[in-house]
Order: C-alpha cells, then structure tokens, then sequence
C-alpha cells in the first residue's frame, strides 16, 4: 500500500503540529511534536529485536516516532505507517524523500497508509505496534474497538506500546464537562482492563511536553 505524492513545500513540522492541533484536538492530543525522548521510550522493545520484524506505527503524525524507528529497521523488516491526517501524511512522506534521518535501508519495505486505524486492510499480524493516538479523546466503544484491533492484530509474543499525556488528560477532564469526564472514567476502566491482562511495563518520560508515560503491552504466546 504505498502512496506517492508530488513534492512539495511544507511548513516546520512543529508549525504543522500546532495547526492540526488547533483544527482537531480529537484527532491530535497533544500540543507539540513528541520529544526525541518521549520516541524512544515507544520504541525501546523494538530497539531489542533480534530478527525481521513487522512493525506498525499507528498515529504517526509529522513522524517524531517514526524518526525512531527508521534507523532500527534492517533488511526483512516492514514498517506500515498509519495516519489518518492527509495533510500530516505528506508531510511524513517528504521527510522520507529529504530528510536524511528517513533514510530507508535496502531491503526494508516501508508502506504508507492514509486511513483510520479501523478501516485498514491488515495483510498479515504484527511483532511491533507503536501507536500514538490519543485514546482519552476518544468515545469509550471506540476506544474498545481500537484496542482490541491491536490486540488482534499482534502476534503472540509481540509488543504493543503506546503513550499518555500526563497533564492533558487531568486537565481536560477537571475542564471538561459531566459528560466529558463519564466518558474519562469509562475510557480509564477498558485501558486498564486491558492492561490488567498485557501490561508488562510502563516508563515516566519527564523531558518533553506534556511530560507522558510509555506503556508496553504484551500479548501471551498462548493466546
């Protein structure tokens, strides 16, 4: 599923962040790119790989984590980006064109996939899920759907990580209204269901903004 776009000029992938943000905090969820540390936490299990691997970025927005992940990749490894966002989407294929931290290693396959995370026709499970969207913002049965995608779509034995904003989630809800915060509450009961059964790490990341937890996921060899 690779997309080709014509080249183009965009804007400084903070500039871009911050317009999408203001249009659809449902969709972004955070106010800024996330930081180089806040990347490399929701891709240490990856870093630890042994064989090809098959990874999917969930989220990847203007590709703070997909920097990441690009210089982990080595021949046999596919990587689908997911991003729901055309606009952002472009601007992660141009990096991938100029920006010599993109730079893909022979051998690796990369497609680039323009859709909500629902919608996508997985070809195959996967060892790796780096996922980066805002599950808070989200109403609680699509939450669920999400979630139990992933699950499905995870090998046994793969890991799925994931990150939460420290503060914005508090403040939203305190700001927010009472339907706001019921649907909070609910949200918080399926993720932590969810990590009752798979959760095998978490990691507070101070530097960067909001400050943010990584989570990992694992799903059991027997399941």
């Amino acid at each position: 599923m690779k997309v080709m776009v014509n080249p183009e000029k965009s804007a400084s992938a903070i500039q871009l962040f911050w317009r999408n943000f203001r249009r659809n905090f449902f969709e972004m969820g955070a106010i800024l790119p996330s930081s180089g540390a806040l990347a490399q936490a929701g891709v240490a299990y990856l870093a630890q790989k042994q064989k090809p691997a098959q990874v999917l970025e969930v989220g990847a927005g203007t590709g703070a984590f997909t920097r990441e992940i690009v210089p982990l990749l080595q021949p046999g490894d596919t990587l689908d980006v997911v991003e729901i966002n055309p606009e952002l989407m472009t601007h992660l294929q141009q990096r991938f064109r100029q920006a010599p931290a993109f730079k893909v290693t022979a051998g690796v396959e990369v497609n680039f996939i323009t859709a909500d995370i629902r919608r996508v026709p997985f070809q195959h499970p996967y060892d790796y899920i780096i996922f980066s969207l805002p599950l808070t913002n989200f109403p609680p049965s699509m939450v669920e759907e999400i979630l139990n995608l992933m699950i499905e779509h995870l090998k046994p034995g793969g890991v799925f990580s994931y990150v939460k904003y420290i503060f914005i989630g508090r403040l939203k809800y305190l700001l927010g209204g009472s339907t706001v915060r019921t649907e909070m509450t609910a949200n918080q009961k399926i993720i932590r269901g969810f990590a009752s059964q798979y959760q095998i790490e978490r990691r507070a990341v101070w530097r960067n903004i909001p400050p943010a937890w990584a989570y990992y996921w694992q799903k059991p060899h027997h399941q």
